[in-house]
């Protein structure tokens, strides 16, 4: 019994692996936190890249059944991931771009996994925490990763306060782009000389690295439509 943990392109689709391509076309079964993003990815690969796949004598035909994973029905769906792995069934499981289980579901079914005695692979890809972290240019030889942060100001000035002021050199978060400025405003409250770097679209065509003290990076923000989910990285070292 095996289940592979694949890792998609984060966005640049040339970015994905032959181990992925593979995985992708020929399990008998697909766990995706959107199911409509994996069939819009397959048809993208099959329009791009049918050399390719000839090639490696990859059979995009096969019939492969695909469903809905995400945390909140996990309880629901554990048991039948179960019985299709005691059953011999390949399946992998993928997030809408690149690493799952990163700030995306998966975890659970892992650990729950390893407690009934399944093998666990992982095809790996770049994630967008580490991505961000090498074209940021800010210190890479110790960061915190924190994920998304909570809603509440408090919240938000605790956990990020702790992150800087502990020995890591950066702290990377996610934030969504109606929340972004806000949280770096709040931020820079007790925090006026942090350099950041905040990153979006990472590897597609207009990829977007705002770099600066806080206060510069907040100016250029309010000067711009400020669209799609943003890696932030922060370094007062």
């Amino acid at each position: 019994m095996k289940l592979t943990a694949v890792g998609l392109p984060l966005g640049n689709i040339e970015d994905i692996s032959i181990r992925a391509l593979k995985a992708l076309f020929e399990s008998d079964i697909i766990l995706a936190e959107d199911t409509r993003n994996v069939y819009k990815i397959k048809s993208i690969v099959k329009e791009r890249f049918a050399s390719i796949l000839e090639n490696f004598k990859i059979d995009i035909n096969k019939e492969q059944r695909v469903f809905s994973y995400r945390d909140q029905n996990h309880s629901s769906s554990f048991p039948e991931i179960l019985k299709f792995l005691i059953e011999e069934k390949s399946i992998i499981l993928v997030s809408d771009a690149g690493m799952p289980t990163i700030s995306d579901p998966g975890f659970k079914l892992i650990r729950d996994l390893h407690e009934n005695g399944v093998e666990i692979d992982v095809i790996p890809s770049a994630t967008a925490v580490d991505t961000a972290l090498v074209i940021s240019g800010l210190p890479t030889d110790s960061f915190i990763f924190i994920g998304f942060l909570p809603r509440e100001k408090g919240k938000i000035k605790k956990q990020v306060s702790s992150a800087l002021e502990s020995i890591a050199s950066s702290v990377i978060f996610y934030e969504s782009p109606f929340r972004v400025l806000k949280t770096l405003e709040l931020i820079a409250l007790d925090f006026p000389d942090v350099k950041v770097a905040a990153v979006n679209d990472l590897t597609k065509k207009f990829q977007k690295v705002i770099r600066g003290d806080i206060v510069e990076v907040i100016g250029k923000l309010k000067k711009m439509k400020v669209i799609g989910e943003w890696v932030v990285v922060l370094s007062n070292k």
